[in-house]
């Protein structure tokens, strides 16, 4: 009974983030426009393409039953498209730049993205609540954020760093795209997820 109201309620708030998108959608298709270019700055997709191999054909190295291809693949990408977006939104509602109902909105891109795909698919796979979502749940968004954090980065007169959604344009693409002056901002962020992985897996080789 639990899980039938969990996942009644999950898909309820999907659902109302989905219905604010589409009520706000005119406005919003400029908007995702640039941010397709935001996403697409070669350093951003360097980091992504192996850290999405990885990720999609690791699982059979691991005793985690759950994670296989659809579960690594799914999750990857949606982080991948779906982070920076959430975490910019979040700082403008914060600010006052964005509606408050854009708050569903980006906490429904976090939590379907790290949690609740995994759970539907899993759900859908194997006919039954995967006992592993409690710790998914805590976890996933912690490897989520530092993703969101990592894809916003960029170079600031010509030697500091910043995040991107500070700048009033944001989600256009940086100016400055080089990725050397962010090199070092960006060891955190990765060394996060290296960690997420070294200490809540087990591996076999």
């Amino acid at each position: 009974m639990f899980f039938h109201v969990y996942i009644i309620l999950w898909v309820s708030f999907c659902l109302l983030a989905l219905g604010i998108l589409l009520k706000d959608q005119k406005q919003l298709r400029a908007e995702w426009r640039d941010y397709f270019h935001f996403l697409c700055v070669p350093w951003k997709l360097a980091i992504f393409v192996p850290a999405f191999l990885f990720v999609t054909f690791a699982g059979r190295f691991t005793n985690d039953e759950t994670w296989d291809v659809v579960t690594g693949a799914g999750m990857s990408i949606l982080t991948f498209i779906t982070a920076p977006w959430s975490m910019g939104i979040f700082y403008q509602v914060l600010k006052g730049k964005r509606p408050p109902r854009y708050m569903i909105v980006s906490i429904a891109l976090c939590l379907f993205s790290c949690s609740w795909f995994y759970d539907g698919y899993l759900y859908w796979r194997d006919g039954h609540y995967t006992p592993r979502w409690q710790g998914n749940l805590i976890l996933s968004p912690v490897v989520y954020l530092a993703a969101g954090q990592l894809w916003n980065l960029e170079a600031w007169k010509g030697r500091f760093v910043r995040l991107s959604f500070f700048r009033p344009d944001w989600p256009k693409p940086p100016l400055d795209q080089r990725f050397g002056p962010i090199l070092f901002a960006s060891i955190p962020f990765v060394l996060i997820a290296i960690g997420m992985l070294i200490a809540f897996v087990k591996w076999h080789f």
